[in-house]
């Protein structure tokens, strides 16, 4: 660095030798809307999109502050005077000085200087709200010290603020001198100001003004022993707090005193200087282009709108600059209030995340690259944010994925109390939530016989998509069965395979569970369901029945006696049927006709009749020939599907056989209606 000053300043020597004499630029002097002749119009401040200017204007022999903005056609409109800065005036009688703009002309800072005895100038701030200016405040005393304060320029992050404070040179008392010195704000905080080091500050500098790439400044400076008087002065940081030396702006140097410079992106310079070398010749505001050497830096700006989505309103906002890299934020932006617009300008050299946000609204991210300006270029980003979203919920049973209409709940994570959000229910277990954005949710959903279960939808912080969709998988409930098969002669246990069947759902839900030694098996069944269980053990008589876990008074254990197949045996088969008057076996019937093919494939040692009866209603031959025909299709069926002809026998025994009595009632009759399996006959394998 010790090098890079001796270069900067060598520059500075030459460029001061050239000092009034190089004069190649063109100026001019702005117009009457601004400049009104013989009143003297001073410190501009131009924003740096070049399309506001603020500058202070003697008025009836008082200073004031006005602002003027260019038409649609470049043209400066008539100047509009601050009011509620300049009525300060009416009661405390001071003088203002040097207005300054932040990025996107929505603050203003500027200094005041009271005239009463022993007074001092200090800074103060303001900004706009609802398009108007507000009320003034005095920046704190870590700012504003017992002495002369003024000149500031807000750094465009918003986070460093530049200003003069008034010092003593003796060797330059014919000047009014001040040194320069910046301060942070670090949350909102402002630290004690420090002086910018030398070569920037060499005895009577002030009036600096921040460029839009946050290092560059332009400022007015007494150097050369006061030779040259007031003059224009670049300067620029290239490392933290090491510093160029200052570089003469020859260009607008003249015998008067040049003032107060401003630059906005395009390297438009305006400046204050005396229409003449006499003290008493009126000053006026002047504008010139900057040679190349002092171009700033190639400049992204960027602009947009940020309204509401469904609404098109436009939305008070905020949009932070960020370091993709380190996620640091490195500047914060507002909006306008009313138009909802924005604008900043982004220095070249590196990447940037954009966070675009509002108050109970979504966040938007951009990202933008300025490494490779060249030139400078606008990027426009309209914003369009909501402030709801909508959450798809599904909800199912988490064992065999069938949707559930079950309860909803949805309270507030932070203080637990109920939302009053109702769902739009979209299918059987789809449900559509509209959300508020600002909240955490909690979605617990329950039903009976399942455990409750929820999760967290925490729309509080970042939201980036409008739409979510989350699964509930409601775990079943379980009941503890248990099962006792025993062996209905002797009372020992049977040990076999049992298929449980879930009627609910025609769902197999265990197959091949097996019972112990002694005949015994416990499991675990879906609660509130109903079951079929079956047994089909080698040596005995199939058996089923069913378990209705539905009922809160149910038992929830099976004994069953299972029938030992001996010639003596006789079992009566469920539910086999038949159309009216037909021996066509119904559709119904299937299911106990399986038990009985499961049984005779087990037990290929039995031969068996099946034995179909018919109640009293009808004559006998007419009973005698339907109940033949309806074993015979019984007997067909098993044949078809695999048992062999040798090892059945079909036989009718019409109303001849009643087992229950007297058989001419009608609740007897439907029980006599019946088909059976008798074993007549075991062989030896």
């Amino acid at each position: 660095m010790k090098y890079l000053y001796k270069i900067s300043l060598t520059l500075t020597v030459l460029f001061a030798f050239s000092a009034k004499v190089i004069f190649s630029q063109e100026i001019k002097k702005l117009p009457e809307t601004i400049n009104f002749p013989g009143l003297r119009a001073t410190s501009p401040y131009i924003n740096y999109a070049g399309n506001k200017l603020v500058f202070v204007r003697m008025d009836e022999e008082r200073p004031r502050i006005y602002e003027t903005e260019k038409d649609a056609d470049g043209n400066w409109i008539m100047q509009v005077p601050l009011k509620i800065i300049n009525r300060m005036d009416s009661t405390m009688k001071c003088i203002f000085q040097a207005p300054a703009y932040n990025h996107d002309a929505t603050e203003l800072y500027f200094s005041v200087f009271y005239e009463s005895k022993d007074s001092s100038a200090n800074i103060y701030h303001t900004f706009k709200k609802n398009g108007e200016w507000q009320k003034p405040t005095k920046l704190p005393t870590v700012i504003n010290s017992t002495g002369h304060e003024t000149d500031p320029s807000i750094s465009p992050d918003g986070k460093t603020l530049y200003f003069a404070r008034q010092i003593v040179n003796d060797e330059l008392k014919k000047f009014d001198c001040y040194a320069i010195y910046r301060s942070q704000n670090i949350e909102g905080v402002w630290q004690t100001p420090q002086t910018l080091p030398e070569p920037v500050n060499d005895g009577c500098d002030r009036a600096p003004r921040i460029m839009p790439d946050g290092k560059t400044i332009f400022m007015r400076s007494v150097r050369n022993d006061g030779a040259t008087g007031t003059d224009i002065y670049y300067a620029k940081e290239v490392e933290k707090n090491v510093w160029l030396s200052p570089i003469l702006v020859s260009e607008f140097s003249t015998p008067a005193d040049d003032m107060y410079p401003s630059v906005d992106v395009n390297g438009n310079i305006y400046f204050q200087r005396a229409e003449g070398t006499r003290e008493k010749d009126p000053h006026y505001i002047w504008q010139g282009k900057l040679p190349q050497q002092f171009q700033l830096d190639k400049i992204l700006f960027i602009k947009g709108k940020i309204s509401d989505l469904n609404t098109n309103i436009p939305l008070k906002a905020t949009i932070k600059l960020i370091d993709p890299g380190s996620s640091v934020v490195l500047a914060e932006y507002k909006n306008d209030d009313i138009t909802g617009e924005y604008s900043f300008a982004l220095p070249q050299g590196r990447k940037y995340r954009l966070d675009f946000h509002a108050q109970g609204y979504s966040h938007t991210f951009r990202n933008t690259d300025t490494r490779n300006l060249k030139e400078n270029t606008t990027e426009t980003f309209d914003i369009q944010l909501y402030s709801k979203v909508n959450l798809i919920l599904n909800i199912y049973d988490a064992e065999i994925y069938e949707p559930l209409n079950a309860d909803l709940k949805v309270t507030n994570i932070k203080t637990g109390g109920i939302e009053s959000v109702k769902p739009e229910k979209l299918s059987y277990g789809r449900f559509r939530f509209t959300l508020p954005l600002g909240t955490g949710y909690r979605f617990e959903a329950s039903q009976k016989h399942y455990e409750t279960a929820g999760f967290e939808l925490d729309l509080s912080d970042v939201v980036v998509f409008d739409e979510f969709e989350r699964d509930i998988e409601l775990a079943v409930s379980k009941i503890d069965v248990e099962i006792n098969l025993t062996d209905e002669a002797t009372g020992a246990g049977v040990e076999t395979d049992i298929v449980i069947t879930n009627l609910s759902t025609n769902e197999r839900i265990v197959t091949n569970g097996k019972t112990d030694a002694d005949g015994k098996l416990k499991i675990k069944l879906r609660d509130g369901e109903n079951y079929e269980i079956s047994v089909t053990p080698k040596g005995y008589g199939f058996y089923n029945t069913t378990l209705d876990l539905t009922d809160e008074r149910r038992n929830n254990r099976v004994d069953a006696k299972l029938t030992p197949l001996t010639t003596a045996t006789t079992i009566k088969l469920n539910n086999i049927n038949f159309e009216s008057n037909s021996a066509d076996i119904n559709e119904g019937s299937f299911t106990e006709l399986e038990n009985v093919l499961k049984l005779l494939k087990i037990n290929t040692q039995l031969k068996i009749e099946i034995s179909a009866h018919t109640d009293d209603v009808g004559s006998d031959t007419y009973n005698l020939k339907l109940s033949e025909k309806r074993a015979g299709s019984v007997v067909e069926y098993l044949m078809t599907n695999g048992i062999s002809v040798n090892n059945l026998i079909a036989k009718g025994y019409g109303e001849s056989a009643p087992a229950f009595k007297p058989a001419n009632t009608d609740q007897n009759r439907a029980l006599n209606r019946r088909v059976e399996l008798k074993v007549v006959e075991v062989t030896n394998e």
